[in-house]
């Protein structure tokens, strides 16, 4: 039987590059976790109807567990899905929240009105999340879907789930796979680890450019006094600590 792997992880946390580094190395098969091409070219003439993607998930839960950047369903609502009777394992990625939300700042995805604001009113505004994220309708600011993303991923199998941080696969991707199967006992392709240079977002940026941003928490710069202020007043700090995290001081940050 076919080894399955579910992954979940916010949008921003390099889950496009995680998926290629599954691929390349590991004897698994990744359970789809975004909308065919085809249906995505139905979406292309009607940009904005987001329910097309939230129907399509909704309709096919079963089969693939979601969209990879919902929040995750208990693993009591998971069991009653078929495909919970295969080799199935849950692999989740985390981010910095101060350098996630800032990611999320620069490409609000639906949310096209935030591009108008500056960062700090975008960390206060109301944030309107999408049907596939089952995560409420309206949420009192983005902080908040970050506390409960990350927090749904906790309430996965920790016997099936392995729960990584972008940072660290990052620092050590060859680590992470080995990790994954380690956890899983799934079968490697090779005893050479294969890594993925090329920006898996199109960008003339490779692994090494982000690797070098994150790592180095260059980030810090484009964070003001007030802006780590605020996400210290909304972030689950226990949830931070528990993924490694540190709560930043306002002087921490760099932008003026």
């Amino acid at each position: 039987m076919t080894d399955l792997i579910k992954l979940y992880g916010e949008r921003n946390t390099n889950t496009n590059y995680m998926s290629k580094l599954l691929a390349l190395n590991l004897c698994s098969k990744e359970v789809p976790g975004m909308v065919p091409i085809w249906l995505r070219k139905i979406q292309d003439r009607s940009p904005g109807n987001e329910w097309i993607r939230d129907l399509y998930f909704n309709l096919t839960y079963g089969k693939n567990l979601g969209w990879k950047h919902s929040l995750a369903k208990p693993w009591s609502e998971i069991q009653k899905c078929r495909i919970a009777q295969s080799n199935l394992f849950f692999l989740t990625l985390t981010k910095n929240p101060y350098s996630w939300l800032l990611s999320l700042y620069r490409n609000p995805y639906h949310q096209h009105d935030s591009e108008m604001l500056d960062f700090e009113t975008f960390l206060r505004n109301p944030w309107r999340t999408v049907g596939r994220e089952n995560a409420g309708a309206v949420l009192s600011n983005p902080i908040k879907l970050w506390n409960i993303k990350n927090k749904s991923y906790l309430q996965l199998d920790p016997k099936q789930t392995l729960n990584l941080t972008s940072e660290s696969v990052f620092e050590n991707p060859e680590g992470s796979i080995r990790k994954v199967s380690e956890k899983f006992s799934i079968v490697r392709k090779s005893d050479k680890f294969i890594d993925y240079q090329s920006s898996t977002k199109g960008e003339n940026k490779d692994s090494a450019y982000y690797r070098d941003y994150y790592l180095s928490e260059r980030w810090r710069e484009n964070l003001s006094q007030e802006a780590i202020e605020i996400i210290n007043q909304s972030v689950n700090q226990q949830l931070m600590a528990h993924f490694g995290y540190r709560v930043l001081a306002k002087n921490e940050g760099g932008a003026g």
